[in-house]
């Protein structure tokens, strides 16, 4: 089957993956038919649908890239939504069932990474399909087929889905800049450097969705970059660079003219350099190319010493593992990039709704994703325009606005390929009309810089969250303390009185109340004085016992609250160290 991209369908297919626990995942049923017939697709797309570790959630979504020149000149994008079941609860359990659970993910296959429209249909279809109890009857994939495809083609995304300098804002769908710069904050801008250096990523963690997203989020922060990965699916493409020339003309007030005078997208992948959002054991082989950006699950992928990747970005403790340490050093923010990044941390902190992390409070335009990517864009442009500038005007001078982005920064983007690449086909007067000159304009000091240091690393501590199971489990340990103390006690008491009864103890009050007692229901002393003798003795221990057991609950309670506003006092030092160290910085002389 050999089609053109102008040709081809947004939809290449649906396909079913089945886990089979003899031969592993295999493409089960696809429509069109003969997609289960393609041995070149069958050889990596099961491994890409379940990816390692899915059994272990009850639903989890994994998006992908593969080749397969057979279907599509170019990159295929994918995305599965993958399911477990009982075999009991199925009604029609067909002769291959031989576990105790059934485990299948329903895939999409398109030529364009039209995730975000089609994630939420394809989870209703799974449920669907799994609700159903009968997962041989496949009617339902085929009418989501027709039905997807069919959708797209009548809808305004299909016309502005299309091979062009910059996509519909329908492709940045189901992505989210806020939460990602949110939770990274400053490691945002870290990991934007080393893509464009074209260093080598590895993504890893649970959940599978989430490690895919977090690496859209920031391939989307490059402008147009994330609607024209026709070539990232493998290193040997490059048909997105071929034959590119420079730009005739330049209208400064259309913003397709703006992208295409400067070059944009970079070509980041293709080419010796690869992106894969998951990528399985079966393509590990792809880690000896020179760049790339992967996600796993798998720790195979850390342990291997063969393609060491030049970071590890661990979604769990939400740190960067740099392998070289010379490659953390060219990427380390400067001055101007921490104040630049903490006035975006700040716009999100003020405009977050926890109800809707997605948008803004009040739906308003500063902090929503456009706008974090309309400053992201302005960063992009001073990088390319000083690196340009770097070319044609040497200089050393520290005062040069293109040191703001780092010096040793610049100077490794401008040895890549891709900065090869890219500079053959822009103008030399790029620098003359895109200022060569870091987005943050203001001044900084030495103070500010130690004060937004302190705070990123105060903030990498995650205190509140690091401290909240230990501060739950020495309250439990103390109140645990004060059970078994209570328990030592009753136990204590009830074999004293045990010993005393077995002994023939008598207490001086018992002995001093058969001397004086004359009646007759005390004829038999030595029975009531074991039972006064008892009871005394039950007596007393516990009101001995109370006061220390109360005290220790009360402890137990107050170490809790003090743990539990040990991490808020923290966070609000934290807060007024910085505003203190910034009032410094304001009333510092001011050099004449």
């Amino acid at each position: 089957m050999e089609n053109t991209a102008k040709e081809s369908p947004i939809v290449l297919g649906v396909v079913v993956v089945d886990f089979n626990h003899l031969v592993g995942p295999q493409i089960e049923y696809s429509y069109p038919s003969e997609l289960k017939e393609n041995a070149e697709l069958g050889s990596v797309l099961p491994f890409l649908a379940l990816p390692d570790g899915s059994h272990m959630s009850g639903e989890d979504y994994c998006y992908f890239h593969l080749l397969c020149k057979s279907l599509h000149p170019s990159t295929i994008f994918g995305i599965s939504c993958n399911r477990q079941i009982m075999s009991n609860e199925l009604i029609n359990k067909g002769s291959d069932v031989t576990r105790s659970m059934v485990q299948k993910a329903v895939v999409i296959l398109a030529s364009k990474p039209i995730f975000g429209p089609t994630r939420t249909k394809l989870g209703m279809v799974t449920h669907a399909f799994f609700a159903q109890r009968d997962l041989q009857n496949i009617t339902l994939i085929k009418d989501f087929y027709n039905t997807l495809e069919d959708g797209l083609e009548h809808s305004p995304e299909h016309d502005t889905i299309s091979p062009q300098v910059d996509g519909h804002n329908t492709l940045y769908m189901g992505t989210s800049i806020r939460e990602f710069i949110f939770k990274w904050r400053f490691k945002v801008l870290v990991l934007l450097k080393l893509l464009l250096l074209q260093r080598k990523i590895m993504f890893f963690g649970y959940p599978v969705e989430q490690l895919c997203t977090s690496q859209y989020n920031l391939v989307s922060l490059i402008p147009a970059l994330l609607s024209n990965l026709e070539d990232s699916a493998s290193p040997e493409l490059d048909s997105h660079s071929r034959g590119r020339s420079k730009a005739e003309s330049l209208r400064m007030s259309d913003r397709q003219s703006v992208l295409a005078f400067m070059g944009l997208p970079l070509p980041l992948f293709g080419e010796g350099a690869f992106f894969q959002p998951y990528c399985p054991l079966q393509q590990m082989d792809l880690l000896q190319s020179q760049s790339w950006l992967i996600g796993t699950t798998n720790l195979m992928f850390k342990q291997q010493r063969m393609y060491k990747p030049d970071v590890i970005v661990d979604l769990e403790t939400m740190q960067l593992q740099f392998l070289d340490p010379n490659v953390g050093s060219l990427v380390s923010l400067t001055p101007a990039d921490r104040k630049w990044m903490d006035g975006l941390v700040n716009i999100i902190q003020e405009t977050w709704n926890s109800a809707d992390p997605a948008h803004p409070a009040m739906m308003q335009y500063a902090g929503s994703d456009d706008y974090l990517r309309a400053r992201f864009e302005e960063y992009v442009f001073g990088v390319l325009s000083s690196a340009k500038f770097l070319g044609t005007h040497a200089t050393t001078d520290d005062a040069s606005p293109t040191t703001a982005f780092g010096s040793d920064f610049l100077s490794a983007f401008r040895q890549t390929s891709v900065f090869g690449t890219w500079n053959s086909y822009t103008d030399d007067t790029l620098c003359d009309l895109i200022p060569y000159q870091h987005p943050f304009t203001g001044k900084t000091s030495t103070v500010s810089d130690v004060a937004l240091r302190l705070q990123a690393g105060l903030h990498d501590l995650r205190l509140e969250e690091n401290l909240g199971p230990t501060r739950e489990a020495i309250g439990a340990a103390l109140q645990a303390g004060s059970a078994s103390l209570s328990k030592v006690a009753s136990n204590w008491r009830q074999d004293i009185t045990r010993f005393a009864a077995s002994n023939g103890w008598q207490t001086p009050l018992s002995v001093w109340s058969e001397k004086d007692t004359t009646s007759p229901s005390n004829a038999n002393p030595e029975v009531t004085d074991k039972r006064e003798d008892a009871a005394s003795s039950s007596s007393t221990p516990t009101k001995r016992t109370e006061p220390i057991l109360s005290s220790l609950q009360a402890t137990g309670m107050q170490g809790a609250a003090a743990l539990s506003t040990f991490g808020s006092f923290l966070s609000a030092k934290q807060k007024s160290w910085y505003n203190a160290l910034n009032k410094q910085t304001d009333t510092e002389p001011k050099p004449p």
